[in-house]
């Protein structure tokens, strides 16, 4: 019986090590993002409006503290059918065709399973109602900044707490 020969051995090994990196990208596209990633999906899900996406990246505890607000929400399709509902007279609604959401995020700590992110919303209006965009923000300016705080929740990170300001 004749032995391999060293290409049949190198290519062998190629294959093995190819469906070994595969499947450990696969484990993490799986996995989720990481702590910046989700805190920068959950920030701009809440300025667009996609209140579903919102409360699939909060905890169970964020969810009933504060997103649902005390209202007894079976999941997060029914939160986000009501948030839908109580927010069609949002004013920023009028201007959100036109404005631009820029979110940037950065890692303060991630030890442990736990995370804070910083961020900063940036708002940049380029529709006509200049004046009425500007009054919404009421001389504020039209950003949004604070901390994200994240934990892994079997294995993937959720939005524990924002704290705005």
């Amino acid at each position: 019986m004749a032995r391999p020969g060293r290409r049949t051995v190198l290519a062998a090994v190629a294959v093995v090590l190819a469906l070994v990196g595969g499947t450990v990208a696969l484990v993490l596209a799986l996995r989720g993002g990481g702590p910046e990633q989700v805190a920068e999906d959950y920030l701009r899900a809440q300025w667009s409006g996609d209140w579903r996406t919102e409360c699939d990246l909060a905890t169970l505890e964020w969810r009933d503290g504060e997103l649902y607000g005390g209202h007894p929400f079976a999941d997060c399709a029914a939160y986000a059918d009501a948030a839908k509902e109580a927010n069609a007279d949002n004013p920023f609604l009028s201007f959100s065709d036109d404005t631009d959401v820029e979110v940037t995020v950065k890692t303060l700590n991630d030890a442990d399973g736990r995370a804070r992110v910083e961020y900063v919303v940036e708002f940049r209006y380029h529709g006509d109602d200049r004046s009425g965009f500007d009054e919404l923000w009421q001389g504020g300016g039209a950003y949004d900044h604070g901390t994200v705080e994240l934990v892994e929740v079997d294995g993937d990170w959720r939005v524990a707490g924002v704290d705005a300001g």
